[in-house]
Order: C-alpha cells, then structure tokens, then sequence
C-alpha cells in the first residue's frame, strides 16, 4: 500500500515538472524583459513602440504617417504591444513588457495545441517549455526579447494545429471553422511578407506531397476512389496544405500589391538570388548555422561556464539529427502525425538551407519558424522510440530540459554581460535632456529611437545621418543653404520674418505659420504656449535644427567673437547630448557662428 502511494506521488511530481519547467522558462524571459532588459533597447525595438503609440493613436491596423523599415506587418507584435501601451501609456518599458507576456501565453498555448493534435500527450509540456526557454542568443534577442520572429513561428504553428483540429474533427461546423481559422492564421502570415511563405509555406506543402505520394504507393489499391479512402489522413493533410497555401499567397499579393501602394516601406526587393560563394561548403555553413541556433557559442573556454553551455548546445543539435536520422528509419511504424512531422522538418531542412545559400542577404534568425517542428521531431522520438529500462523516457526528457535550462540561464547571463543589442548609458543623456527641457531634437538613427523609448516619448528625435554609407533620404535633414544666404548680422539681433514651419516627416501641416519676431540684441523675451504648441520649435529655428518652409531666420554673429563663441558653445552642449555624429554639428551648425 505503502508503495503503491509512493509511487503515485512520483507520478504525480512527475507529470507536474514539466509543467514547472515551463513557467520557470515563462518567469525567466518576463524577468529579463522587466529588470536587465529595461536598458537593452535598440532603434529597432524602439521603432515597435514609437509605431505602436502612432496606431494607437490613428485607431488604425497601419499609419501613413510611418515608414516601415520593412515589410508591411499587419499581425504582428503591436497588437500586444497596443494592449500594453493603453494599459501603461506613461511607461513605455511596462507597455512592452505586459504586451510580450500576453504574447507568449499565447504562443505558449499554440505549442500545447499542436502538441496535442501531433498526438504527443504529456510530451506537449515539455515541448511549449523547449520554445519558451531563451536557450541561443539569437533566439532570446529575436524571438523572446524582441518579439521580431515570434509570430514567424506561432502563425505556422496555428495553422498547422487548425488543420490537424480540422481533420480530427468529427463533425461538419468544426471541421469548416477550423479550416477557415487555419485559413486566416495562413493570411495573417501571408499578410506580413515573404517569410513565412518560404521558411513554412512551400516546405509544408511539399512534405504533405511526399506524405500522399508515399501512402498511395504503399497501400496498393488501383483506383483514386479507394486510395483516397485508405490514405484519408495524408489526402486531409495535402488539402490542408493547399488551401492554407492559398490564403497565404493572398495575403502576401494583398501586401505587396495592394497595401504596397498606398504605405511608405522598404520592401525586401532588393535581396536577389545569386550563385553561392563557395558551391557546397555555403551550404554547409547554413546547415551547421541551424545547429548554432540551439545554444552553441564560437569562441568560449570549455571548462568555463559558457564552455559547457556551447558544448550542450552542440549536442542539443547533434541530438536533434539523430532524431531525424533515427525516425526516418522507423517511418513505417510512425503514426501519420508523427511521420508527417518528421518529413516536415527535413523539407524545412533542405528547402530552406538551399534556398539560404543563394540568397544575397542570409540571417541565422530565418532559421527561426523551424524551431516549433524541431522540438515537436525531439519530443516524437523520445515518445516512439523503444526503450526497456523503467522511466527511460522521462529521463530523457529532463536531460533535454535540463540542457536547454542550462543554455537558457548562459544566454541571459552573456546577454546582460554583453549585450548583443543595446544603448546602455544612454539613459543618462536622455534623462538629462527631459530634466533640462529639452522635448525634441535630431540625433543619428541607433541612438535617437533609444532616448524616445526611455523617456516613453518624452523626447521626440528625429533621425539624421550624413554619412556616406547612410544614404537613405527619408532619415537626412532636409536644410540647405541658398546660393546668396546672409552669413553675418552684426548687432546679434535675431530675426524672424514672415517664418513658416512643417515637419516635412511628418504630416506636413505648418506649426509655425507667418511668424514675424523682432529680438534686439542684449534683449531677453519670453515665449509662452501650451504643450504642443511649438515653443521648442521655435527656438530651434534659432540655431537651424531645422530649417524654414517659408520666410527668413537671421541669427548670427561676427564670426571669432566672443559672444559668437560663447553661443557655438552654448549650442553644442545643448546638441551634442542629441547626437553621436559630429559631421551634424560641424555641418549644421558652423555657418550660424
């Protein structure tokens, strides 16, 4: 009796820790967004929550009055991100933080839901926490961090899981609404470019294929009729495949045929095919790049730390292809779900990794909506495989969490050492321009999105580079000089003569309008307005932060003065804790003195 209660008490603990193992993983990607990660903030990351309070704010699905750096992303991680900004208007680190957390649930739920339709059972847990855990560094930044590929890979395991619900349906309501949500998860990710169409799409497609062909070649019957009926599963498979192919491919021409023409965005057109640089052995860099992605490290001590991380890491991908390896041996007594997923990580394998290599403009992170499928081929090995020693199953199963845990905790710890992304110290500077007045300015564009982003749009920075590797035009200033400019006001008097001013990256819409203001020298006046009503502005025009649409500014002094030099330095202090580039300052700013 004793015994018999013993033993299901382990069993109990048992089936609870993997349960366990996923919250920890939870609790850990929260804890990083909320304590370290509060200062690893990119332009990037800043440009989700500048876009976001813009959405907002319009109550739209997309702004005209954004340019998208990339695609147009209709679903994607602003919608959390909104949730949290209505939530936390004042608090942008907050906003970002509540949003990831409800988007992670909700990816965390997409694992459990795929898991169980693969037909993977208590194995789902252990699944969801293997994607939860930040176990590589591209993959806490990218993924759980940053959120960029995070719906690149709970769109196509939504539709995957729909299509599965659809089959495994026993009626004909649930078996249509299924399908027609598997088709709007396959829009959505149609709906946000290319990506998904290539790393999920095609490979999906094309392994459903092998899937039916395989089946029809094996079950012997000599007609259609009969072998569709025999083969029912795989045929539901192939259809599935298709019609969320379809969708997909409508939301991408939706994208870049229609949406294309009335937004501002850099499309992906400029990444072309090209012939490999180096034939086979680019091939095989972009493979062994895939197995990097599990948590192996170049260039760490072995008997340190991050040296036993990077070598689980290795072995995490050196499991996994034993796994695929071992599986495919055994692919006559998988159940169809199982084989299915097996031929879909290698179709993901080889389509995508040859398709990498001819690409001009190849990331490790395209590797990313992949993952879901890994897992889901570790899990299924673990579950089929034969084994004969008594809990051999389990063990495997904590070995794997225990690895990537061990992965996970080292990439949260090199990432706060050193972090990948992020202006660290920055902070100082803009809280010092907040607690001096300051609410706008220009400033490069890696630092300028940082300062908006911890300050929570207190600074609003317009982006400017005037390098030469850096020749977008929608981030240059537009001032220029004309040919016969007035260099010189010799009483120091400043002058403003029927001035305009538009924000031409903005809407355009004057926010000084007919401005005529006479300051004698030595006089001391004072501008008074309500907030937005463009007292900053104004000043501004003063020292050519910006530059008139209309009218005339005549600020300067003597060049080599005292009082001219007194007023460079003045001027400097104040801009130079907005910009990183002293091109801008010398550029701008030298013809006023």
């Amino acid at each position: 009796m004793d015994k018999q209660m013993k033993g299901s008490s382990l069993k109990k603990i048992g089936a609870l820790l993997p349960w366990l193992w996923l919250a920890a993983g939870y609790v850990l990607d929260i804890w990083f967004q909320l304590v370290p990660g509060k200062w690893i903030v990119d332009s990037d990351l800043a440009s989700e929550m500048m876009l976001t309070k813009i959405l907002n704010q319009e109550g739209s699905i997309l702004s005209h009055s954004w340019y998208y750096s990339t695609e147009l992303r209709v679903v994607n991680m602003q919608w959390f991100y909104r949730l949290g900004l209505l939530l936390f208007p004042d608090d942008w680190h907050l906003a970002r933080t509540f949003g990831m957390a409800i988007a992670l649930l909700v990816f965390i739920a997409a694992a459990l839901l795929l898991a169980k339709e693969i037909g993977l059972g208590s194995l789902g847990p252990w699944m969801a926490g293997a994607l939860i855990w930040p176990f590589g560094m591209r993959y806490l930044v990218y993924a759980m961090y940053g959120g960029y590929y995070l719906i690149h890979m709970l769109l196509p395991m939504l539709t995957l899981a729909l299509v599965f619900c659809s089959i495994h349906a026993q009626n004909r309501r649930p078996k249509v609404l299924c399908a027609v949500l598997a088709c709007l998860a396959a829009l959505g990710a149609g709906l946000n470019g290319v990506k998904v169409l290539m790393v999920f799409q095609a490979p999906f497609l094309l392994a459903t294929m092998l899937l039916a062909v395989m089946a029809l070649n094996s079950c012997g019957k000599t007609t259609w009729k009969d072998a569709c009926r025999t083969c029912g599963t795989e045929m539901q498979l192939l259809a599935g495949a298709l019609y969320t192919t379809v969708a997909a491919m409508a939301g991408y021409v939706i994208n870049a045929k229609i949406l294309a023409k009335s937004y501002s965005f850099k499309s992906f057109g400029g990444v072309t095919w090209s012939r490999p640089r180096d034939g086979l052995f680019e091939l095989q860099r972009i493979i062994v790049d895939y197995f990097h992605e599990f948590g192996y490290t170049d260039g760490v001590g072995v008997f340190h730390f991050s040296g036993i991380a990077s070598g689980l890491g290795l072995l995490i991908g050196i499991w996994l292809a034993f796994c695929i390896v071992r599986l495919l041996f055994r692919y006559r007594s998988l159940a169809v779900a199982e084989r299915f997923m097996v031929l879909l990580l290698c179709s993901m394998i080889v389509v995508c990794g040859i398709s990498f290599s001819y690409f001009q403009e190849y990331s490790q992170y395209f590797w990313f909506p992949s993952m879901p499928a890994a897992f889901a081929v570790m899990a299924i090995e673990i579950k089929t495989e034969k084994l004969h020693l008594p809990g051999e199953r389990r063990t495997l199963a904590f070995l794997l969490a225990g690895a990537l845990s061990i992965c996970g905790i080292n990439t949260v710890r090199q990432q706060i050492e050193h972090p990948a992304l992020g202006r660290i110290g920055i902070d100082k500077v803009a809280y010092w321009l907040v607690d001096n007045g300051y609410s706008e300015g220009y400033a490069t564009f890696w630092n300028g999105g940082c300062m908006t982003e911890i300050t929570s749009g207190k600074l609003d920075i317009w982006y400017t580079n005037l390098r030469d590797d850096y020749n977008e035009g929608w981030l240059q200033p537009d001032i220029t000089s004309p040919e016969n400019a007035v260099k010189t006001v010799k009483d120091g008097s400043v002058d403003f003569s029927h001035v305009t001013f538009a924000y031409q990256q903005r809407s355009g819409k004057p926010v000084l309008s007919d401005i005529d203001l006479h300051i004698r020298s030595g006089e001391t006046i004072g501008v008074m307005g309500g907030t937005g009503s463009s007292k900053s502005s104004l000043v501004s025009l003063i020292s050519r932060l910006y530059d008139v649409t209309a009218g005339e500014v005549r600020a300067e002094f003597d060049k080599g003065s005292e009082r001219a030099l007194a007023y460079a330095k003045q001027c400097e202090r104040a801009v130079s804790g907005l910009l990183r580039d002293e091109d801008f300052y010398f550029g701008v700013m030298e013809d006023t003195v």
